[in-house]
């Protein structure tokens, strides 16, 4: 089911690249400039998503996440399992997620 209505945006920032990161009530919907594209992630697919500290991070990186406190979300298949993103709160962010997942 798509949903209309995101339940969480993080904020257009320098360091997300001003990208807009999305939660939805089935999926998650991460823009990216670098990529052309907004990746679609169904919760079903995601199996953890985490906090990193400032640093490399193995996966795709859709902005500045080496820079600063970041988030990476692992999938459960694909051809890139782990991308990386820095939304406006981390915390916020990562909360939220854990919250939809729950109810898979």
């Amino acid at each position: 089911m798509m949903n209309g209505a995101p339940i969480y945006t993080s904020k257009r920032t320098g360091k997300n690249l001003w990208q807009e990161y999305r939660i939805y009530p089935d999926r998650l919907e991460l823009q990216s400039w670098c990529l052309f594209h907004t990746l679609v992630i169904p919760t079903g697919e995601i199996l953890s998503v985490e906090i990193h500290s400032p640093g490399f991070i193995w996966g795709i990186k859709l902005d500045n996440c080496n820079l600063c406190r970041h988030v990476v979300v692992i999938k459960k298949s694909g051809l890139f399992k782990r991308i990386g993103f820095a939304p406006d709160d981390p915390e916020k962010f990562v909360a939220v997620c854990k919250s939809i997942l729950s109810g898979c």
